[in-house]
């Protein structure tokens, strides 16, 4: 178990002791406990345990939308998606027609290539709230699914004008574009992100995909130089129209980054 982790359960028992007696009487871990911990063997890569908290924290408060939201969040990171359904659908019953919930029911149909009922479910959201930013991101990705990038990009930028400063929101937006055959428009969006402090993999990965398709090659190599996925980041740049490289056998042997799709 990784120390963190160790010591995050560690300190949940030391918590879970009674005050009032001398000796050391345990006592059910409480919801805020159990998400204290499980926040940590997250952070420190320990999705088993985190999810075994997360699903015991579900369990005793089944009506804690953000609980719910985590563990279900944490499931398709996972990419255990028959479970998140399953959380997802326990969870629905008692709220049905909770925003949130439903915006992770149109994640979940994106997973699963379900771009129209995606789109459905997050055109829901936005009729109700027409400046939800996760759901305008949502039916951008929905659009994007279904190739009607021009209509994506429409939806990511009137995200971005609810949130300038959004890094999911610009990187979505660098996809689409991307996907439309517009390399340096993405890439004059992604160059400013990776300037910011803890730049996410994916955005990293995607300016150098848009760095090959534009035709700076020796870019996108300088920054793939020791990235263990390097071999299937080069071959998606080649899928989106750029130029081959010769294959100098550093990578022959792709190694999967472990991240989620792009976007």
């Amino acid at each position: 178990m990784h120390p963190a982790a160790a010591l995050a359960l560690a300190a949940l028992t030391l918590a879970a002791c009674s005050r009032g007696r001398s000796e050391a009487v345990l006592r059910e871990p409480d919801t805020a406990s159990r998400l204290h911990v499980a926040d940590t063997a997250a952070a420190a890569g320990q999705t088993d345990i985190a999810l075994s908290m997360y699903a015991a924290a579900a369990q005793s408060a089944p009506d804690n939308i953000d609980v719910q939201a985590r563990y279900i969040s944490l499931l398709i990171r996972a990419e255990k998606p028959e479970q998140a359904e399953q959380a997802l659908a326990q969870a629905m019953r008692r709220k049905p027609n909770d925003p949130t919930l439903r915006r992770w029911l149109g994640i979940l149909r994106l997973e699963n290539g379900a771009a129209a009922e995606a789109l459905q479910i997050f055109d829901a959201l936005l009729a109700r709230k027409p400046r939800d930013v996760a759901a305008l991101n949502g039916r951008g990705m929905a659009l994007d699914l279904a190739n009607q990038h021009d209509d994506a990009q429409l939806a990511y930028r009137a995200a971005l004008a609810e949130s300038p400063s959004d890094t999911r929101t610009a990187n979505n937006l660098a996809v689409s574009l991307l996907l439309a055959g517009r390399p340096a428009e993405a890439r004059a969006i992604l160059l400013p992100l990776t300037q910011q402090p803890d730049t996410p993999n994916r955005v990293l990965n995607n300016l150098a995909i848009a760095q090959a398709v534009a035709g700076d090659r020796a870019g996108s190599d300088a920054r793939l130089a020791g990235h263990a996925g390097a071999s299937d980041i080069r071959a998606l740049a080649t899928a989106l129209g750029a130029a081959p490289a010769f294959d100098d056998g550093a990578d022959a042997k792709p190694v999967s980054t472990g991240q989620q799709p792009a976007g």
